[in-house]
């Protein structure tokens, strides 16, 4: 790990250099001729991208990676601020502080060779943000994982966060797809100069871009380089005073929330209120007892306890919420076309079954109980009701958000009842054949599941990929026999006595993976016992 490391610090600081020489290059030759509105860009696109990295990268590890932990020090006669300030110090060497870092310099020299010696003001203007912006998101980062000392609420912070950082990236996406969908049957626009009654002067910037760059601090940077375009270097100051200022609060704040994390403390709550159970929550109870209900008491226990270990861990939030996000994204692309009748068969199958995503958590079915695995041994239940419970906890999160993908493709391109049943068996048989594939790397390859981000160690990374593309061929194989049913269906649909093919080669196949699905789980179970002990090894090392 530390070559690896050592690796990943050369690559950086090789980065770094690179973007300096671009930055600076095309700062040198560009800048003299770039428009007030071309500077204000420049510098809003290098901040933004560093703002997005070093978001990114809290969203996928929330945790606080310091270099010198606290733990060794808050018990000698040290200043905790001085181990603060050596951790703060150490952000500046990560990898996306290195580059945009170097980047930002660059653009500053660049604009001090190109644009005259008064332009220096950017230099110190240039730091100030760099540092407000490491400061800022360290104090994100450690509030959030101040927050996360709740262990019930880890796991719902982590899936939020990157659940929001997925958006953010989304986001011009999303913005497109509507925009075209909704300027689709509108009249062509009305230019801008004729709409204002006065075209923009040549340089000048429109109130729309120069309203959210005052308005949120990391645009005061482009600010100040904008005025500086124009002979006018007091905003350049100001915004270096501001920056600061900052900088200063932030790093206060973030030391006494790195605190909170390392000595367990959490903040002061209100007195807690005794509520009485809601009626969504009895409901919801209530069904979920049924369900619980129809089936042997022993695969019920384990798959009700593995439901709810899935769902206190952050892959499984993700896993439930991900799915449906996506499936938003592609109905809202759907929209956009005019006719989808032809494809609302294909469109809803593989809609449900990429919403059936969830059941992907069969690929490590054991490696969610953690210590939990030693007492169901213990317990001695029989090995393929162990299994058939784990696979029973995954249902109610793969067959549910399928099921709505394809109530919701059926009200907006409605097709014939046996489409919409036949789609339900084929959302049935993928579940089967994805159970059967992952337990089979459950047990052969196992590993421990993290609890606390969504970062996978090497030997998970692996053995997901064996597992998604074992079932991703599957998966291919049954979608290439629904496009040939489909096919056949619409060639007999001019015979007198139309058949429903499609529906009845569903039933057909699904009997016929049922019962290949109940030989695999007792040839599973069966192979069980003899690597329960390696399996009981890996699933409790520690990864947190």
């Amino acid at each position: 790990m530390k070559s690896l490391g050592a690796f990943l610090m050369a690559i950086g600081v090789v980065a770094a250099g690179f973007a300096f020489l671009l930055a600076l290059s095309l700062g040198i030759f560009l800048l003299p001729d770039a428009s007030p509105v071309g500077v204000l860009w420049a510098w809003d696109g290098v901040l933004i991208g560093f703002l997005f990295f070093r978001v990114w990268g809290i969203a996928t590890d929330l945790r606080v990676d310091d270099v010198l932990s606290m733990h060794n020090f808050l018990h000698l006669p040290l200043n905790p601020g001085d181990v603060f300030v050596l951790n703060v110090v150490a952000l500046h060497v990560q990898p996306s502080p290195l580059i945009f870092g170097a980047a930002l310099l660059g653009l500053s020299l660049a604009s001090v060779f190109a644009l005259g010696p008064a332009h220096v003001i950017l230099l110190p203007l240039a730091l100030a943000a760099f540092w407000c912006v490491i400061a800022v998101t360290r104090q994100l980062q450690t509030f959030v994982a101040a927050l996360m000392v709740n262990k019930r609420r880890r796991g719902t912070i982590v899936a939020v966060s990157f659940l929001v950082a997925m958006l953010l990236i989304q986001a011009p996406n999303i913005y497109v797809q509507v925009g075209l969908w909704s300027e689709r049957d509108q009249p062509d626009p009305v230019p801008a100069e004729q709409e204002n009654g006065e075209a923009l002067a040549p340089g000048e910037v429109s109130r729309w871009l120069l309203i959210p760059t005052l308005a949120v601090p990391p645009g005061w940077l482009a600010y100040g380089a904008y005025q500086a375009k124009q002979d006018r270097y007091w905003p350049a100051a100001l915004a270096t005073l501001g920056f600061l200022a900052i900088t200063g609060w932030s790093l206060s704040r973030s030391y006494r929330s790195t605190l909170q994390v390392y000595r367990h403390t959490e903040r002061a709550r209100a007195r807690p209120r005794h509520r009485s159970a809601s009626s969504s929550a009895t409901r919801r109870r209530r069904i979920a007892d049924a369900y619980w209900g129809v089936f042997p008491t022993v695969p019920a226990a384990i798959g009700r306890a593995s439901l709810r270990q899935w769902f206190r861990s952050p892959q499984g939030k993700y896993g439930f919420l991900a799915p449906i996000m996506a499936f938003a994204f592609v109905l809202v692309a759907a929209l956009r076309f005019e006719d989808m009748a032809q494809a609302q068969p294909y469109l809803g199958v593989g809609l449900a079954a990429f919403c059936c995503a969830p059941a992907g958590f069969a690929n490590n079915v054991f490696g969610w109980d953690r210590g939990g695995f030693r007492v169901l041994l213990a317990a001695a239940p029989p090995r393929h009701l162990v299994l058939l419970g784990k696979h029973l906890g995954l249902i109610p999160i793969t067959l549910g958000p399928g099921f709505a993908a394809l109530v919701v493709v059926q009200l907006g391109w409605p097709q014939p009842a046996t489409h919409f049943f036949a789609s339900m068996l084929q959302l049935a048989l993928f579940c089967l054949v994805v159970f059967m594939v992952g337990t089979h790397f459950s047990i052969t390859d196992p590993w421990a599941a993290s609890f606390n981000s969504l970062k996978q160690r090497g030997e998970a990374m692996a053995s997901n990929l064996g597992a998604f593309f074992a079932a991703a061929f599957a998966v291919g194989v049954m979608m290439l026999a629904i496009a040939a049913l489909l096919a056949v269906e619409r060639l007999l649909a001019g015979a007198a006595w139309t058949i429903p093919v499609y529906l009845v080669a569903s039933m057909i196949e699904l009997a016929f993976v049922a019962a290949w699905y109940r030989r695999v789980l007792l040839r599973q179970a069966r192979a069980l016992p003899a690597q329960e002990d390696r399996i009981l090894e890996a699933i409790t090392t520690p990864v947190d």
